[in-house]
């Protein structure tokens, strides 16, 4: 984590207008990709040279953006549901395509890299929520043996409260500038 008096920078103060301009395009239908995107790049490097490539007569925000950005690599499981099976066990075998291992930290990310495994939502949302990690840890409670990773979640916002002194609404940069209802005290 960071200290509390130097939060990481989210995408909109380290690219400044370019990450207005790409949102303001339509680069991309859902504004969440571009928020996830992680630089090739220092961002300071990407702010200028964009600076300079706008004015041109040939200029294209997509190719800006796949120049000097990746998505982060999601895990490459596949879910399959089968509807002969019970709700628990439908449940239950969720858990592994939705669990996360600890985090690497990378550069420039928006991600905040979680030192303990936890569980996501899933689709397009990889980090770990705050109010919805209590509801993920009451059907963990009920479907499963996984309470390692309920501690492991738990650790994880303890760990945002000391970085931080507050848990923000999920794990990425972006959310640093909110939190969510008040459900630490009844998981632990």
């Amino acid at each position: 984590m960071t200290s509390s008096t130097s939060f990481p920078l989210s995408p909109d103060l380290l690219y400044g207008q370019l990450y207005f301009d790409i949102q303001l395009v339509h680069v991309f239908s859902d504004t969440k990709t571009v928020v996830d995107y992680v630089p090739d790049v220092s961002p300071s490097e990407i702010v200028v040279l964009y600076e300079h490539d706008k004015i041109l007569s040939d200029f294209n925000f997509v190719a800006v953006v796949n120049k000097h950005f990746h998505l982060p690599s999601f895990p490459a499981l596949a879910y399959t549901s089968y509807s002969i099976i019970a709700l628990k066990d439908h449940v239950n075998n969720l858990w592994d395509f939705l669990s996360r291992p600890t985090d690497t930290p990378t550069e420039d990310s928006s991600k905040i890299p979680l030192p303990f495994p936890y569980i996501v939502p899933g689709g397009r949302f990889q980090e770990i929520f705050y109010w919805d990690s209590y509801f993920t840890m009451l059907g963990l409670i009920l479907t499963s043996e996984r309470l390692y990773i309920m501690r492991g979640m738990i650790d994880n916002f303890i760990c945002m409260i000391d970085g931080f002194c507050f848990i923000p609404n999920g794990s990425s940069t972006y959310f640093l500038s909110r939190s969510q209802l008040p459900f630490f005290t009844e998981m632990i």
